[in-house]
């Protein structure tokens, strides 16, 4: 591919146009998979925790597994692959972790201030603190990862698309957690963030 060196590249514009194909989506789920399976089961044994849907997922556990299935996706994901693709992997896998850490950073230490006020501590602060917290998180990660690549803002933005919101299910679920709020408690919807890390690091390490 030619490329005019007058004309700059950006996080987006230098992605490689040709289709994904079936092989780097099957490198990338593989090594996500293993990403996420192989420190939970660690997490697991320490605790003595026999059923993964009997773990209850803390701050530190959903930033260990976001950032293990995302950097597991991409390095599978980069076998084989040339140079630019590379890079452009990288890009995308802290964006994707960031996408997925800070929010739920976030959301941690803003839940903390109802909790610690008997007035506010309830479960609709709660909901309103953790919504405000992603929203923030989210817009935050997005510039942080701009600024890693494109600290002189040279270039266009990688912007968030919906597909990275989707994302964010696992932020939204991890942090209505945290909350400790009694329905999300009985729903246990922490059940598939293992799943939702693995599928942040597979779109990061099938991607461009």
């Amino acid at each position: 591919m030619i490329i005019n060196s007058n004309v700059p590249q950006t996080f987006q514009s230098s992605r490689h146009t040709s289709p994904e194909k079936t092989s780097d989506k099957i490198k990338a789920g593989i090594g996500a998979i293993a990403g996420t399976v192989i420190p939970l089961a660690a997490i697991m044994k320490s605790r003595k925790i026999k059923n993964p849907f009997k773990m209850e997922y803390g701050l530190q556990d959903m930033l260990i597994l976001s950032a293990t299935s995302v950097s597991a996706g991409v390095c599978a994901g980069m076998i084989g692959e040339d140079k630019a693709t590379r890079k452009n992997k990288l890009k995308e896998g802290v964006f994707q972790f960031l996408n997925a850490s800070i929010p739920t950073w976030i959301v941690g230490g803003v839940l903390k201030l109802p909790e610690s006020s008997s007035k506010f501590n309830n479960p609709t602060t709660k909901v309103l603190s953790v919504f405000g917290g992603l929203i923030v998180g989210m817009f935050g990660a997005a510039k942080i990862s701009n600024l890693i690549f494109d600290p002189k803002d040279i270039h266009p933005d990688r912007k968030l698309t919906f597909k990275d919101c989707l994302a964010n299910a696992d932020d939204v679920i991890g942090a209505l957690v945290l909350a400790r709020i009694p329905l999300i408690d009985k729903l246990h919807a922490e059940k598939i963030l293992p799943a939702i890390y693995a599928y942040c690091g597979y779109r990061a390490g099938k991607s461009k």
